[in-house]
């Protein structure tokens, strides 16, 4: 009896030391593009990486990780995986979907999968459009509009010279830098970003959102967490609003910018650290409208169950100029 329970024993280890045993593959292709062409990449899982170029192609490498024992097996699951590639019109288009993976797997098949790797050089004028169910995308020094939709996962843009549209339903969305219109929608997790020279629209429903420096107007909303923005002495904004319902505002504002301040809290109050001219209300009640320096641009700061802090700011380099703004 111990015998056979040994033997038992001696079998289930050999099963998990099999278990993560993985097969590589390797797939590329290039296509020929002119400047200001179009990605279009569209998969089930992965991570992406889209990287700038001065060759007027695109470039395709995808490496995929194939939960696999045999090599017979390997190529059985990699036949399975529905993986296309083409151009048409100065537009690049990838696209994977594996019927295999969309299935229920029972747990003792869980490692017999794909993971994918995709690294794409495109020109430095390029608009991107990314979707991924699972998996990131980072997206690198380009010009051009760039659209990203990542259901579990990170999105990561570098310097954008052009507008960024990113969703994610779990998972971060941040950007270094934008020249044009920022837009992000996140359900559960944060939104960061640097210089943002447009127009912003953005929303989160549980996470914070923070925002380094806003030349234009903003409209951020965070339904369950914290909102901190910064508004360099230039900006130019009309009907900004930040605004959030379980969570606290910090207003960083340039001493030398010149808008006009409305802040209000419904639970906390209203602290403002600048030299304003108050009008209505109190500094540290729950409201306070009050012009800095000869007033401007309104900025609506409201907070339903948090406190409102303006503090002094910093323009610590000269923003980028929005994109409709800057010589082609």
């Amino acid at each position: 009896m111990n015998a056979c329970r040994r033997f038992a024993f001696c079998l289930l280890l050999a099963a998990i030391s099999n278990r993560g045993a993985a097969a590589e593959r390797d797939e590329s292709a290039t296509f020929a593009v002119q400047p200001g062409c179009t990605l279009q990449l569209d998969s089930y899982r992965g991570a992406v990486f889209v990287t700038e170029s001065d060759a007027p192609e695109v470039r395709v490498s995808v490496h995929m990780e194939i939960g696999a024992d045999t090599a017979t097996e390997a190529e059985r699951l990699r036949a399975a995986l529905q993986l296309q590639m083409k151009a048409a019109n100065n537009v690049v288009s990838i696209f994977a979907r594996n019927p295999r993976e969309s299935r229920i797997r029972w747990i003792w098949h869980e490692d017999q999968q794909i993971d994918l790797v995709y690294r794409v050089a495109v020109p430095r004028r390029c608009n991107v459009d990314v979707k991924v169910l699972n998996g990131g995308v980072t997206i690198g020094n380009l010009a051009g509009d760039m659209k990203a939709r990542v259901e579990n996962g990170t999105i990561f843009f570098r310097q954008i010279d052009g507008s960024v549209n990113a969703q994610v339903d779990n998972g971060d969305v941040v950007v270094s830098r934008c020249s044009g219109a920022f837009t992000a929608r996140v359900l559960r997790g944060a939104i960061r970003a640097g210089t943002i020279g447009g127009p912003v629209d953005v929303r989160n429903r549980s996470g914070d959102i923070e925002l380094m420096m806003a030349q234009n107007s903003v409209r951020a909303l965070a339904e369950a967490g914290d909102v901190a923005i910064g508004f360099p002495r230039m900006f130019e904004g009309e009907n900004t609003r930040v605004a959030t319902s379980g969570g606290n505002i910090l207003a960083k504002i340039d001493p030398a910018a010149n808008c006009r301040i409305e802040a209000s809290s419904i639970w906390g109050r209203v602290e403002c650290k600048l030299p304003v001219a108050i009008e209505p209300g109190e500094n540290g009640r729950r409201k306070l409208t009050a012009n800095l320096n000869a007033g401007g641009p309104l900025v609506t700061l409201h907070a339903s169950g948090g406190n409102v802090r303006i503090e002094r700011g910093a323009t610590p380099f000269v923003p980028v100029a929005p994109a409709t703004e800057r010589a082609d």
